[in-house]
């Protein structure tokens, strides 16, 4: 057995055995030709369905994408009007509170304006009454002041005329 090894090792790369070579060829060829009938056309067909698919998918992402961006175009579009809006409805908002309160006010002034009409009529008749409620006491008092310092009775044109002159002396002094 030693010596098949020694001959083999003695023999080196440049010593080629001819059946071998044959049979490596016939082995390689057969083998070759099954994998070119059988299994390269089904892995020619994976690679090719599989090659589809990521087309399909990479076509679909890039739709996706398309359409993800015309979607956040379309929410920054409504964003800005629903912004704009609410910004128009707060100023709408702020004129009509503005209003609103320029018309209270407005009609607080007036029934105050009002108010001071009424009170100054009420105060102006209750002047005039008192002065007449005046007038008739002075008169009462005076008739009663006279009759007793005359110790008679005073006709009526006498109670006239001394009425007359004693109002007419405390209308001066009012």
């Amino acid at each position: 057995m030693s010596g098949t090894l020694l001959a083999a090792a003695s023999g080196g790369f440049t010593d080629l055995n001819l059946a071998t070579m044959i049979w490596a060829w016939v082995s390689f060829g057969v083998t070759f030709f099954i994998l070119s009938k059988v299994a390269w056309p089904m892995l020619a067909r994976k690679m090719e369905e599989r090659e589809l698919r990521i087309a399909e998918g990479l076509k679909k992402a890039e739709e996706a994408e398309a359409r993800a961006r015309e979607l956040a175009a379309k929410q920054e579009e409504i964003f800005e009007e629903a912004r704009i809006q609410a910004q128009k409805f707060l100023a709408e908002s702020r004129a009509m509170a503005e209003n609103i309160k320029s018309e209270m006010i407005n009609a607080a002034q007036q029934e105050i304006a009002e108010l001071r009409e009424r009170a100054k009529k009420e105060i102006a008749l209750e002047q005039a009454k008192a002065v007449e409620d005046l007038k008739r006491a002075t008169v009462e008092l005076t008739l009663e002041a006279t009759a007793r310092l005359l110790k008679r009775e005073v006709r009526d044109e006498d109670h006239v005329r001394l009425a007359r002159e004693v109002v007419e002396e405390v209308a001066l002094r009012l």
